[in-house]
């Protein structure tokens, strides 16, 4: 991707020489000579990012300002001023400038300023891109994934989310299992009704019992009242079971008996109660092994098992960190009143080529972290937690078993070029390739070719 760079300057000086500097680092640009002429190149669309001198007769760069973040928000826009105008300056930060700079320039910091800036712009555009393509209604909302393997989980949800069928969500730990099971309520025909959520393992045998299918009035010690369980609760709704594989033989009984005939009795009651409920269930656990092992019951695994939905380990979509980091930076820097612009290269590579046994869960703790620690506008190396940041010096790549060629290709350019902090003529050089065919292959990635070493 091509950004287009607007400058704005009355100065003609200044505004040829900056679109002199920025035509050679690749980008395409634009000049305009006062404010009104800038924001008819803005309104004309192509804009990516905006320079814009401070002070300028007519209309001035707040006022630039103030109609790029009003009426098309997420264009970066970096202000320059002279050294007489530094409050304005900071009133423009306040206003919603990416930035500012005092004259006279220095070429190489504004250039680093751009770079970064249409870094998280692009980063925002593929994220708000991916939506536009998965998520038809507000189902997808907290899914996040371009890779391949995500696509699959995607199009599986779509396809079963309308039927009354069971599914069997099954992934490691933190890898978004709860997450399908909301996306799969909320497109089905159970939508309007709440979707119960019952998490098994922090349940006692006698209290998840009772939690899933309610207790008379006297049934035991303590219950003084009539208690409705979960399952009639999610009458013509739908019912999350998390972590099914931790329930015992007695509850797993129980449970069958929902499932084949849509009917149970409360703890302590005589009471038949008929349900109309869906079953979506999740585990960490391989159940063929728990069949095998005796510990589950196995007419109540096929039962369970009619639509099986597997979400991949991070370690194994990692084409989707990217987006994920960005999602996560920007819900914390908001939450925590940052205002922080990016990851520097080096805490890249080691959030690249950390494995995340804890998956996405550990990565969204890893940026909230990181986000509390750092001090500065970018995200660096030691503001990561130790466990991720040693693995920056990691030089080994990870390549899933089950990956294509192209994709174990993508993989070893990707973390070649991390590792090398962004220097394509050394990653080139260390792949054997020639440089315009990296330049080829980055630009069918999706990745723009044209930045600076």
């Amino acid at each position: 991707m091509k950004f287009t760079l607007l400058i704005i300057d009355d100065e003609k000086n200044i505004r040829e020489g900056l679109g002199a500097n920025f035509e050679m680092e690749g980008y395409n640009v634009k000049l305009a000579e006062n404010g009104q002429q800038g924001l008819e190149f803005i309104s004309k669309g192509d804009i990516d990012l905006v320079i814009t001198d401070l002070r300028m007769p007519g209309i001035s760069g707040e006022e630039v300002l103030r109609k790029v973040t009003t009426e098309t928000p997420g264009i970066p826009v970096i202000v320059l001023t002279g050294h007489g105008s530094i409050d304005s300056a900071v009133d423009a930060m306040r206003n919603g400038a990416y930035d500012f700079l005092t004259k006279p320039l220095n070429l190489d910091q504004l250039t680093m300023i751009v770079k970064r800036a249409l870094e998280a712009r692009e980063l925002s555009l593929q994220h708000k891109q991916l939506k536009k393509e998965v998520e038809k209604d507000m189902a997808f909302d907290k899914m996040i994934g371009k890779s391949a393997e995500m696509q699959k989980v995607f199009e599986m949800i779509k396809k079963v989310a309308s039927s009354k069928a069971s599914v069997l969500i099954t992934g490691e730990s933190g890898v978004g299992k709860e997450v399908v099971a909301d996306a799969i309520h909320k497109l089905s025909p159970r939508k309007d009704h709440q979707c119960i959520k019952v998490h098994c393992a922090a349940l006692s045998e006698t209290l998840l019992e009772s939690e899933l299918f309610g207790h008379e009035k006297g049934a035991f010690t303590g219950a003084d009242n009539l208690v409705k369980g979960r399952f009639e609760l999610a009458h013509e709704s739908s019912i999350f079971l998390d972590e099914i594989g931790e329930i015992n033989p007695s509850v797993q009984i129980k449970i069958l008996r929902v499932l084949q005939e849509k009917a149970f009795e409360r703890v302590g009651g005589q009471e038949t109660i008929n349900v109309d409920v869906r079953i979506i269930a999740a585990t960490n656990r391989v159940l063929e092994e728990e069949v095998k092992k005796g510990t589950f019951r196995e007419d109540l695994y096929y039962r369970l098992n009619v639509i099986h939905i597997h979400v991949p380990p991070l370690r194994e979509r990692k084409d989707d960190i990217p987006l994920l980091v960005a999602s996560f930076l920007e819900e914390f820097a908001v939450e925590n009143g940052k205002n922080i612009k990016g990851i520097d290269s080096q805490a890249k590579s080691a959030i690249y080529n950390y494995n995340w046994p804890g998956n996405i869960r550990e990565l969204r703790n890893c940026i909230e972290s990181a986000v509390v620690m750092c001090s500065g506008e970018e995200i660096k190396l030691e503001d990561l937690p130790p466990t991720v940041s040693k693995s920056a010096g990691d030089q080994s790549i990870n390549i899933p078993a089950n990956a294509t060629l192209n994709e174990a290709e993508k993989i070893i350019i990707l973390q070649t070029l991390a590792a090398n902090k962004n220097n394509k003529s050394k990653t080139a050089d260390l792949l054997g390739i020639g440089r315009k065919t990296l330049h080829r292959k980055l630009e069918e990635y999706g990745i723009n070719s044209d930045d600076s070493e």
